[in-house]
C-alpha cells in the first residue's frame, strides 16, 4: 500500500505535487482510496488523480484495503474488477454496508451486464470501461464526492407513484430515453455512447437531463425507479 501525496496524522498542512494547502481542513480534505493489483496502474492513476488535488492512497491489494477500511476517513474508492483474490464487486459488496462513508468507481476491462446491473444496485458511481479517458475518471470522481456530500443518496427518497397508464420515462425526449433504458439495462457509458453512435461526452448531458427529469440524482436511485415503474406498467 501506498499513501500519497501526503500524511494524514495531526493537523500538518497537506502537501499536494511540491505545494502546501494551509487551508483545508481534515474534513475538506478528498480522500481516494485506488485498489489495483496493477503496480503500473496504481503508479499512472494515482499520478493522474494527484495532478488534481486529490489525497490517494493506493493498495494493490484488496484484502489490506478491505481490513484497512474499517479504520479509513470517507472517501471515493476505485477498484479494479479483476484481481487475485478478491474481485473489484466483492469489494463493494463489503463497502456497502457502509454507502454514506465510502462511494465506489468499478473499473473493469471485460465490462458485463450482469456485473454493472449489480455494481449499481448496491450503489456504485458508475461502472467505468478500460482505458477510459482522464475526463471520465475525474467526471465520476467528482460525482462520487457529490454523493458523499449528500448523505441520504443511496437511500434517497424516489417521486411519488404516478397514476396507472403513466410512466417517468414518458418525460423524456427519445435518445434521453434510449441512453436511460441502456444504462439501466447495465450498459456503461463508453458501451452507451458506441451503441448509439454518439460522444461520452454527449451520453452525460443526455444521462444528467434524463435524471433531472426523474426527479432522481444517484444512479442506484434511477435503477430503484425504473424497476418501480417498468414493473407496473
Amino acid at each position: 500500500m501506498t499513501d500519497s501525496p501526503a500524511s494524514e496524522s495531526g493537523s500538518r498542512p497537506q502537501k499536494f505535487n511540491g505545494f502546501i494547502s494551509q487551508e483545508r481542513s481534515a474534513d475538506q480534505i478528498e480522500r481516494i482510496y485506488l485498489v489495483d493489483d496493477d503496480p503500473d496502474v496504481l503508479k499512472v492513476v494515482t499520478s493522474m488523480l494527484q495532478l488534481s488535488g486529490y489525497l490517494v492512497r493506493a493498495y494493490n491489494s484488496p484484502s489490506e484495503f478491505l481490513e484497512d477500511s474499517q479504520h479509513l476517513p470517507p472517501g471515493v474508492v476505485i477498484t479494479d474488477q479483476v484481481m487475485h483474490g478478491i474481485v473489484g464487486i466483492e469489494v463493494q459488496r463489503f463497502l456497502s454496508a457502509r454507502p454514506n462513508h465510502f462511494k465506489v468507481i468499478l473499473v473493469t476491462a471485460f465490462p458485463t451486464t450482469s456485473l454493472a446491473v449489480e455494481a449499481m444496485k448496491n450503489g456504485a458511481v458508475t461502472v467505468l470501461d478500460k482505458p477510459f479517458e482522464r475526463t471520465e475518471l475525474l467526471a465520476a470522481v467528482n460525482e462520487g464526492f457529490r454523493q458523499l456530500k449528500n448523505v441520504d443518496s443511496f437511500d434517497e427518497r424516489l417521486p411519488p407513484v404516478l397514476p396507472p397508464g403513466k410512466s417517468y420515462l414518458d418525460r423524456l425526449s427519445v435518445r434521453e430515453r434510449e441512453v436511460i433504458l441502456m444504462i439501466y439495462r447495465g450498459a456503461t457509458n463508453k458501451a452507451t455512447g458506441i451503441q448509439l453512435g454518439i460522444s461520452f461526452k454527449t451520453v452525460e448531458k443526455h444521462r444528467s437531463g434524463a435524471m433531472k427529469k426523474l426527479e432522481v440524482s444517484s444512479l442506484a436511485s434511477l435503477i430503484r425507479l425504473l424497476d418501480r415503474d417498468l414493473g407496473m406498467k
